[in-house]
């Protein structure tokens, strides 16, 4: 397994570095350069994803054990479109906010989990009243993130919803599914990805996406390459380290490390990045992820996510 020779301590801090870096390399490709074509972009990022798993998976470094069949694929194809609605509309909503406001609004996938994991097992019970009163806050804190920002744009958010809507349905469905899963879910990630650029293939052309980018101004430039290289890697080493936490770490410590992780991204962006702020947005902001990081400070081991 990847990361096995790394202690709990050296996987949280290459997550905080992983995280940081792949954060601002798209915000980079996105904004920056403004390359808004996210069925290449994406595409892209998935065939590395491919590539790099299926080296290590030559080289011995990750294992994976099932060996595949049409009725898997059939039964998990919602995920995978889930997946790819995910990964596309959080490329279109990364492209036009900052990410500042980006990272608070994405913390309410927690409530909207919730609230769905409970209908699902038609339990509200399942989590302690203080969870609930953090969680509804981290939830109104974002919608005053949102109407605060004064860059915002109706689009920009739209897509951000359908992300953290995508996000959470993909949950939902592996919690509904959790007792007939055949895969790992570094298998899942694998599939996940080989899916995506078979979908994307086609789908850069249908949206002209494929025409668009080739008079992207900066094609030439080699940031442009670099950027989407480091991306692809990047995202995907950060996409192994996370499932190496949640799998082998001690309790709730990536639960606990990712509002960390979030407010240390959010903070060091403003030096790199240029954007309008206003004193009320950078308050909502502050309430969301001091929130949350409490929120998860406080969680006890029979709730943890």
């Amino acid at each position: 397994m990847l990361f096995k020779q790394l202690n709990v301590y050296l996987q949280c801090i290459l997550f905080c570095l992983l995280f940081i870096a792949t954060c601002y390399v798209n915000k980079y490709v996105l904004s920056v350069l403004k390359f808004t074509h996210p069925t290449i972009f994406q595409g892209w990022q998935c065939f590395v994803g491919v590539i790099f798993i299926k080296l290590n998976m030559m080289t011995g470094n990750i294992n994976l054990l099932w060996d595949g069949n049409k009725k898997f694929f059939l039964y998990w194809l919602p995920e995978f479109m889930l997946f790819v609605i995910s990964i596309y509309s959080g490329s279109k909503a990364l492209a036009n906010i900052s990410i500042p406001a980006f990272l608070a609004v994405l913390n309410s996938c927690a409530l909207i989990n919730h609230i769905s994991i409970c209908i699902l097992h038609w339990n509200f019970k399942i989590y302690e009243a203080k969870d609930w009163i953090f969680h509804f806050v981290i939830g109104a804190s974002a919608v005053g993130v949102v109407y605060s920002d004064p860059m915002y744009e109706i689009e920009s958010y739209f897509w951000l919803y359908v992300h953290i809507i995508s996000f959470s349905a993909i949950v939902v469905f592996i919690e509904f599914n959790k007792d007939i899963i055949e895969a790992s879910k570094i298998e899942l990630l694998y599939y996940n990805y080989i899916f995506s650029v078979i979908f994307f293939i086609p789908g850069s052309y249908l949206l002209g996406d494929i025409f668009e980018a080739a008079n992207f101004k900066h094609l030439y430039l080699y940031k442009f390459y670099m950027g989407c290289l480091a991306s692809g890697i990047l995202g995907t080493i950060l996409n192994l380290l996370r499932i190496s936490l949640q799998e082998n770490s001690e309790f709730l410590v990536y639960n606990r490390l990712l509002p960390i992780t979030h407010i240390m991204a959010s903070f060091l962006s403003l030096l790199l990045f240029e954007f309008h702020t206003t004193a009320e947005h950078n308050i909502w902001i502050a309430a969301v992820q001091l929130v949350s990081l409490l929120g998860n400070f406080t969680k006890r081991k029979g709730n943890e996510e």
